[in-house]
């Protein structure tokens, strides 16, 4: 599309301290019209935008921002490109977290979790918001806490 090539152009011509000012446009034209693509450029400034997003408590923005860089990624995107694939997730499960969107939030740390080639520190933030949730947003105490003990025991 026409706006999609204008974030092309945006993205190959700006300087790095430019493409950051002007991130969530070209973020934005970017993501116009990606239904079947996958970039994994596009991705990487999706997971750019959905954290300067997070960072200013733009959690819907983030939320946005995160899920289409995740359909961005590849089917193999767990062998191919595990770190922005557990990062991408991760802010996605976060920002559902603070959208109280909790049914959203399980699909993303499930997914995550089940993931047998990344490291339990890698998944320490969706174990996080998995705790946040139990501990304040249910008040099930002592099932967070055996959550806490089972990741305890898994890093040894």
């Amino acid at each position: 599309s026409f706006r999609r090539s204008i974030g092309e152009i945006l993205y190959r011509e700006l300087s790095e301290n430019k493409l950051e000012t002007f991130l969530f446009e070209v973020a934005n034209l970017l993501n116009t019209d990606i239904t079947g693509v996958t970039n994994i450029e596009y991705a990487k400034i999706d997971l750019m935008a959905a954290e300067k997003a997070r960072d200013i408590s733009a959690f819907d923005k983030c939320s946005d921002y995160a899920s289409k860089g995740i359909s961005m990624l590849p089917s193999d995107k767990w062998d191919s490109h595990p770190e922005m694939a557990v990062k991408l997730y991760s802010l996605a499960a976060e920002a559902e977290r603070f959208l109280g969107r909790h049914s959203q939030m399980d699909i993303y740390c499930r997914e995550v979790l089940v993931q047998k080639s990344i490291s339990i520190l890698q998944k320490k933030d969706v174990y996080l918001a998995k705790l946040d949730r139990m501990a304040n947003a249910e008040l099930r105490y002592d099932d967070a806490i055996r959550l806490c003990l089972t990741v305890l025991k898994e890093l040894g």
